[in-house]
């Protein structure tokens, strides 16, 4: 399992120019792009990449394009979560075959189930293939909130082997690293990326690797080494990009950004609006800061 340790984008999925088709090839130039990076993977089909904003075959489409595009060359990671658990074993059989390393899923969401209900429904998706399983924990954004005990027990369950944790409560963390010490745990926000090294994560996932895989390589590597002033550092330069992308919106201006490097990403799809030429002007601002 050695090499679920490291860095992995989160990618976002391309459109057509009218949103209503996966931009097949420019999908296939972004995986080859974060896999020239140098990050060790890439994460598919989650929150970034509008996962619940698609269709079934259209997330299909988007898992068999990266694997076709990525050739091998990396460690990929499937998001099939889904409030149909139904939907999720699909993905999960459609990403085994398509080769996929990993399988990861959040909870089913919006109806209130309980912690038993959830333990079973991982259990029997986690069974639906041989691969490794990660549990996806975001709170803020799937309602469902789990103490560090909680994960502990989940991350008992077979084939679950880590959890991408995507939680602000950085005690929780800590509790959750005593509690599973031989479990992956891969951090989730990029703008505490250094905080969650601090405490024993064993790498990270996230959207902005994207677009500045080569800082994000740096903060671990300024880590691993001890140079904290350095890590530091490097922290703050990626938060200040990551504070223009929060103040236009995440991912409106991610895509915008790749689109200004060469791949042509499309919008997001709606309820997600278009950018102001005001936010365009921001974030021609911030490219020459990019790494």
């Amino acid at each position: 399992m050695d090499n679920l340790r490291g860095y992995f984008a989160a990618l976002p999925t391309p459109f057509t120019a009218d949103g209503q088709k996966i931009a097949e090839s420019a999908l296939g130039d972004l995986t080859k792009a974060n896999i020239d990076s140098g990050l060790n993977g890439l994460y598919i089909g989650g929150s970034t990449g509008e996962a619940f904003l698609m269709s079934v075959s259209e997330r299909e489409t988007v898992l068999q394009t990266v694997a076709d595009a990525a050739d091998g060359k990396t460690v990929l990671m499937a998001h099939v979560g889904d409030p149909n658990p139904a939907v999720s074993g699909h993905l999960a059989k459609v990403a085994e075959k398509a080769g996929y390393d990993v399988i990861s899923a959040v909870p089913p969401f919006y109806y209130s189930y309980s912690f038993a209900e959830i333990t079973e429904h991982y259990r029997w998706l986690a069974s639906q293939t041989d691969l490794p399983f990660v549990i996806y924990n975001f709170p803020a954004l799937s309602g469902v909130k789990w103490s560090a005990a909680n994960l502990a027990d989940l991350l008992k369950l077979p084939n679950v082997v880590g959890v991408k944790n995507t939680c602000a409560d950085l005690y929780a963390f800590e509790q959750l690293r005593r509690a599973a010490p031989d479990s992956i745990l891969l951090y989730g926000f990029d703008e505490t990326l250094l905080s969650g090294l601090g405490l024993g994560a064993d790498g990270g996932i996230g959207s902005t690797y994207n677009v500045q895989a080569a800082r994000i390589l740096a903060i671990a590597k300024a880590h691993n080494e001890g140079r904290v002033e350095d890590a530091r550092k490097l922290q703050s330069e990626a938060n200040a990009l990551i504070d223009i992308l929060v103040s236009v919106g995440v991912l409106p201006s991610l895509k915008y950004l790749l689109s200004q490097q060469g791949i042509a990403m499309g919008a997001c799809r709606p309820p997600f609006g278009a950018l102001s030429k005001e936010d365009k002007k921001l974030l021609d601002g911030a490219l020459a800061n990019l790494v």
